[in-house]
């Protein structure tokens, strides 16, 4: 999943100068094409992105402008995801105008992804409004409480769920059920906001122990997981609500196994027996499981 990528905002900019820096890359090709646009000139030198990546952009007037620019760089994406905090208002306003200029250029998803205050310091009804006028502009809203050093889970959540869909080739690994770039947009398109649960849990050495018992330690894992990804979402919400919803699990081909795929989705479906559920596993190489769990179409948050 390829993404025209924009960082509004000073803490918009940080969470795009991470993917920039660290973003998953495919065949040598970063899944995450990004660009920093800031309000304060003094701000500009603070953000470690490609020099031509980086842009003034005082005012909602100078929004075209900035499309313009970037309209001339040779890039292939597949959606855009605009990266920007409720609490900043020069962000949300160059979030707004954005969302209403791309749509103009490109038919391309536009998914949002809000940095909201941190619950239980929040003015309830200012952000309402937010959400509801930021909403109806977007095909996707995806939101996470700003808390300090959210940037990081940000990261490693976007990262696996942008590999839906690739394929390396000189890796040549396929998954047993494969997600790709539509049924993430599907998953996510909906009413209301998407919220992401992550988790990830390291695997220990059992070359000792017999398939059987590997299998069913395997299982358990990917069972653990879904209940530490609930236990770590990116904001606290009705999942009840939810409409629709994804399970991608990520790691080693050999260590997840379709007992767990279909354990999770169970437990999901006794969350709410009418959710739409799409899953597959992504193969990656290293010593690690990993668990994205996505649920759209929620409109109630948990203060």
């Amino acid at each position: 999943m390829r993404l025209l990528t924009i960082g509004v905002g000073l803490r918009g900019a940080r969470i795009a100068e991470c993917l920039y820096k660290r973003g998953v890359r495919v065949n040598g090709v970063p899944l995450f094409k990004c660009f920093a646009v800031l309000g304060d000139e003094n701000q500009i030198r603070t953000i470690a992105i490609g020099d031509e990546r980086k842009f003034y952009v005082p005012s909602k007037k100078a929004v075209l402008g900035f499309l313009n620019s970037i309209t001339r760089i040779y890039e292939i994406w597949e959606g855009c995801l605009i990266l920007f905090s409720l609490e900043d208002e020069y962000a949300f306003e160059i979030a707004v105008e954005l969302s209403e200029r791309i749509r103009e250029i490109f038919e391309d998803p536009i998914i949002g992804l809000a940095l909201i205050p941190t619950l239980g310091n929040v003015e309830v009804q200012e952000l309402k409004k937010k959400l509801t006028e930021v909403r109806k502009r977007l095909d996707i809203l995806l939101l996470f409480e700003g808390k300090i050093g959210i940037e990081e889970k940000i990261l490693r959540s976007l990262n696996i769920l942008a590999m839906a869909g690739e394929v390396d080739i000189k890796k040549k690994l396929a998954g047993e059920v494969v997600v790709d770039t539509s049924d993430v947009f599907n998953a996510l398109k909906s009413d209301g906001f998407s919220v992401i649960g992550f988790a990830e849990k390291g695997i220990p050495f059992g070359i000792f122990r017999k398939k059987s018992e590997l299998k069913a330690l395997r299982t358990r894992r990917m069972i653990d997981l879904y209940e530490l990804s609930l236990q770590n979402l990116s904001i606290s919400a009705k999942l009840e609500e939810a409409k629709s919803s994804l399970v991608l699990f990520a790691g080693p081909k050999e260590e997840i196994t379709m007992e767990g795929i279909f354990e999770v989705i169970g437990r999901i479906e006794k969350l709410n027996s009418s959710m739409d559920i799409r899953y597959g596993d992504c193969p990656l190489q290293g010593r690690k499981v990993s668990l994205i769990l996505l649920f759209s179409g929620i409109k109630s948050i948990k203060f």
